[in-house]
């Protein structure tokens, strides 16, 4: 069984099992639902559609907020629903399909990442359309250049993907274009509350609070690599700033956060090289 907490009147979230909390998002549309970045895994899939039917709803739609395994893979599961994606996603995926297979097949052993299929509609910086209720996709680039968000207005929910999450990824991302995402988010910010990626979804203002954090690691990511550089650092040195100098614990995102971190310190660490040529 699935479980769904209702955020809003006919909002339901649900956290995977399966893979680092995953987070699902069911919208009601009357008699047709909206499934936000549907999960990887079939019997969980097939657990949200019959909630779904038992509310009277019919997953007709999907979208996708950004093309990484955990949160594609899913639309297979659901082949007769229309899918909504950033314009960029097709491209994105073709590019990271490989790696993504790769990399679940590593940590997910025995699981067989299914074929996808491109979005039914996409759009470019925003798309209200018209399906029951308010409804407002946005461009949200940095996690990666595909990055979408949904917001529903009247209900002040903001449907994020991994724009906002525990330890922000830069793995085919841009972390000033995140930034500059995530103070865009921070300024219109009015009560709304957050649908995380994985984990968390945060209301008041420890919503507020999620997107200032996820900042000021930011900020302090580049300031860390700056000044591990400027000291003389080798690459394998910056690569072991530990994440608890960024007050997140290691095993934040299922143990994955460590992971993450290491990651996004490479990153950081190539753009200053790239810069200084």
């Amino acid at each position: 069984m699935v479980e769904a907490r209702e955020i809003a009147a006919g909002v339901w979230v649900f956290r995977s099992r399966g893979f680092a909390g995953q987070q699902a998002a069911l919208v009601s549309l009357g008699g047709e639902a909206l499934l936000v970045d549907p999960p990887m895994f079939r019997e969980e899939a097939e657990g949200i559609r019959a909630f779904a039917r038992g509310k009277g709803l019919e997953i007709a739609w999907l979208a996708i907020t950004h093309a990484h395994g955990d949160h594609a893979y899913g639309m297979a599961h659901f082949p007769e629903a229309l899918v909504i994606a950033q314009r960029e996603f097709w491209a994105c995926w073709g590019r990271s399909a490989p790696s993504e297979a790769e990399y679940f097949a590593r940590v997910l052993p025995g699981y067989r990442p299914p074929p996808l299929r491109p979005p039914n509609i996409t759009f470019s910086r925003e798309l209200a359309p018209e399906l029951g209720r308010g409804l407002v996709f946005r461009h949200a680039p940095g996690h990666s250049p595909d990055g979408l968000i949904l917001e529903l207005p009247k209900e002040k929910v903001w449907i994020c993907g991994d724009t906002v999450i525990p330890v922000p990824y830069l793995i085919s991302g841009d972390r000033k274009e995140l930034l500059a995402t995530l103070r865009g988010l921070l300024s219109r910010w009015d009560g709304e509350a957050i649908v995380m990626g994985h984990e968390l979804v945060l209301s008041g203002e420890v919503a507020r609070d999620g997107i200032e954090a996820n900042i000021r690691y930011l900020e302090r990511l580049a300031e860390a690599v700056a000044a591990a550089l400027a000291r003389g650092a080798t690459r394998r040195e910056i690569l072991n700033i530990p994440l608890s100098e960024f007050g997140i614990p290691e095993d934040a995102l299922a143990g994955l956060a460590g992971q993450l971190h290491r990651v996004n310190l490479d990153r950081t660490y190539m753009d200053f090289v790239r810069d200084r040529v």
